[in-house]
């Protein structure tokens, strides 16, 4: 095998397959990247069993010239540790006697050792069937607004992770808890699914696709079988999905509120911020939110700690003007950082009943918190 290949862009799609792996695999093989050179192309090839990754050159892109095919497995933090050493624009890469990689360039050669690639296991990318196109961009921020609602810990495993749902012309992704929902609609571009589809994507899957999504362009989502793969321009990312229904959260939200408050979203924000009060053992406060005489007065108070009161005067109301409820203030601090509008709005039935935010500015956003209950 022999190629050379631009060291900077080869850098760029080593890191995107080293990333995944689990150094603390009982499978020696799958600690390494599969390098596959074809005759037109080069492919590079990581798992870890639950998340794969598959980034794939075409001749002449990255300045790719093949002189030899052939495969090698390496030890991606070595070879990324040598190319990052190397001043040379474009590196060759060379395999001998399948045991050693050679890389050099104009003054100087590195050899390393490599894995036997024969070990390697036959991973199958799916990337055909019923699939969806959305702006890489949207879907980026439309993850990082609803990650914030999953539990990685949660002994439903459903809810381990974000839902990913295409139904009544609309795809949603959704993240829940059972304390807190968040909701977001995007639009796509194209789709090849008559009706509807739904999977669930790991907590760890979702956090590996926020990091290879580009703030650029499009990418296509693609759902088969136990997977979920997401082709991202020369890179396919596959993931299994958890198994199980997720709750049907539309009974969650409520559609009739008797109180609105509109409020500006950074001074609210700032708000409540300061309720949150700063402690050695991680408690959370809880806040109070009391709506009376066009006022809104927060509470909160920690044992040992102190005590916080404010009132705030900054605000519309639609509706009920007498209010009284409680909950968890990361939650809500959480859920104000995912809105980019000037203004909000908290949505109230009573103090029992959940908590919605949202924006007139932005209505493909929903957040849901619980309300806590305090003698």
């Amino acid at each position: 095998m022999f190629f050379s290949i631009n060291r900077i862009a080869l850098i760029e799609e080593i890191n995107k397959c080293n990333r995944i792996i689990d150094i603390k695999t009982p499978s020696p093989s799958i600690t390494g990247i599969l390098i596959d050179v074809n005759i037109d192309s080069l492919s590079l090839t990581s798992t870890n069993t639950v998340v794969s990754i598959k980034s794939l050159v075409r001749l002449n892109e990255m300045n790719l010239n093949i002189k030899q095919v052939g495969s090698m497995l390496i030890k991606g933090k070595y070879f990324l540790d040598i190319l990052k050493k190397m001043d040379d624009d474009i590196v060759n890469i060379s395999c001998v006697e399948n045991n050693v990689a050679v890389l050099s360039g104009k003054k100087l050669e590195f050899s390393l050792n490599i894995l036997d690639f024969n070990e390697y296991p036959n991973l199958a990318f799916r990337e055909k069937g019923d699939s969806i196109n959305v702006n890489c961009f949207d879907l980026k921020k439309a993850l990082n607004q609803t990650i914030i609602s999953v539990n990685e810990w949660k002994q439903k495993i459903v809810l381990s992770g974000l839902n990913f749902a295409l139904k009544d012309g609309a795809f949603y992704i959704t993240g829940t808890d059972g304390y807190r929902v968040s909701r977001k609609r995007l639009n796509f571009w194209s789709t090849n699914i008559e009706n509807k589809f739904e999977t669930n994507i790991p907590y760890r899957s979702v956090l590996e696709i926020i990091k290879l999504l580009p703030d650029n362009g499009e990418c296509k989502i693609v759902i088969v079988d136990s997977y979920t793969s997401i082709v991202i321009n020369n890179t396919v990312f596959q993931t299994t999905i958890l198994e199980g229904q997720f709750p049907d959260v539309n009974a969650v939200f409520p559609s009739d509120f008797n109180t609105t408050i509109f409020v500006d979203n950074k001074k609210f924000f700032k708000l409540i911020s300061r309720a949150d009060l700063p402690n050695d053992d991680n408690s959370i406060p809880v806040v109070n939110m009391i709506l009376e005489d066009e006022k809104i007065i927060i509470k909160s108070s920690i044992h040992q700690v102190g005590s916080f009161e404010e009132t705030f005067e900054e605000f519309e109301l639609k509706g009920i003007d007498s209010q009284s409820i409680s909950f968890n203030s990361k939650y809500l601090i959480d859920s104000l950082k995912t809105f980019e509008t000037k203004t909000l709005e908290i949505n109230l039935i009573d103090s029992k009943k959940p908590i919605v935010i949202s924006s007139a500015e932005d209505d493909s956003l929903s957040q849901i918190i619980l309300p806590m209950f305090t003698s």
